[in-house]
């Protein structure tokens, strides 16, 4: 049985409401994500946007797993733009659409973002996706499925939209107190479910705090700025402040954040259609065609 994730699901996304409303006038904030710095320099970008550097950071790192260049990409659970924006302006995307349930988050990507070539933004759910099967090379979600109520669902839809071939690229945090190797069996059931063949998975935690560390005044400054004096607490939750819960779990080893690179097969797998009795996901292996090799069927986590 897994465990009850307390910043997931609905809980999560009153959260993200609130700062949501919080940031409702400011078009400077476009990112709302924890942020990313490795070992290495940044990436180059225009002096205008250095303001929210390690959350673009963050978006480089997860959707530059594959090179997107002349590519149809869709970013699931686009927030306020800024990440599908990234992509279309320094990736070479030849097309970006952003997926976002909120319809006031839609609203401000287009008067945010609407002059960006190629880049466009829709109103849609992440487990009952509005386009077409095949219609993309890649998609891309960042830290936002935790809010989802049926990640196996999403799943599905991401298989269904993406093109033989085409990648997913993700980024999220794991529920709190569940191991990262058990977070990641419990992902890549779900994975199979949808028909996904191999995943590679990499635990991204130290570079999420380096850039909690080195964000820390800015994001302390903007919430003391917009935040009425009783809404902080929450804010700095979502924030990861130092000193909130969720970097404290990051810190000690309550929560992983991992980011995976997934192909979808170009021989179509079939779809698990259930677990057994003990939770594993069903094994379809003999329904296979033999011209497939065993290697592209097993799904590495």
């Amino acid at each position: 049985m897994r465990e009850r994730q307390y910043f997931f699901g609905n809980r999560a996304r009153l959260l993200y409401e609130l700062l949501a409303w919080g940031f409702r006038n400011e078009t400077d904030v476009r990112f709302m994500n924890y942020g990313y710095a490795g070992d290495g320099p940044g990436i180059a970008l225009p002096p205008e946007e250095e303001f929210e550097r390690y959350c673009a950071q963050l978006y480089h790192a997860v959707a530059g797993q594959v090179p997107l260049a002349g590519k149809a990409v869709l970013d699931v659970g686009s927030g306020r733009g800024g990440g599908a924006s990234y992509i279309q302006r320094h990736l070479g995307a030849a097309e970006t659409v952003g997926c976002e349930l909120a319809e006031h988050a839609v609203a401000f990507a287009r008067k945010v973002h609407g002059a960006v070539p190629g880049l466009s933004f829709r109103q849609g759910d992440a487990t009952a996706l509005p386009f077409a099967a095949e219609s993309f090379d890649a998609v891309v979600n960042v830290e936002s499925a935790h809010c989802y109520p049926d990640r196996a669902a999403f799943f599905s839809e991401v298989f269904r939209v993406l093109k033989p071939g085409g990648h997913f690229l993700v980024a999220d945090f794991t529920p709190p107190r569940v191991a990262a190797e058990r977070a990641r069996a419990e992902i890549g059931e779900d994975l199979a479910l949808a028909g996904f063949g191999r995943a590679e998975a990499k635990d991204i935690t130290p570079e999420i705090l380096r850039a909690l560390d080195l964000d820390h005044d800015r994001r302390s400054g903007e919430i003391r700025r917009r935040f009425p004096l009783g809404t902080r607490r929450a804010a700095q939750y979502w924030a990861g402040t130092k000193g909130s819960w969720i970097y404290r779990d990051f810190a000690e080893g309550r929560r992983a954040y991992l980011m995976y690179r997934i192909v979808k097969p170009v021989i179509a797998l079939p779809a698990l259609t259930g677990r057994d009795d003990a939770g594993a996901p069903r094994r379809v292996r003999a329904a296979v065609p033999d011209l497939v090799p065993q290697s592209a069927r097993t799904l590495e986590v």
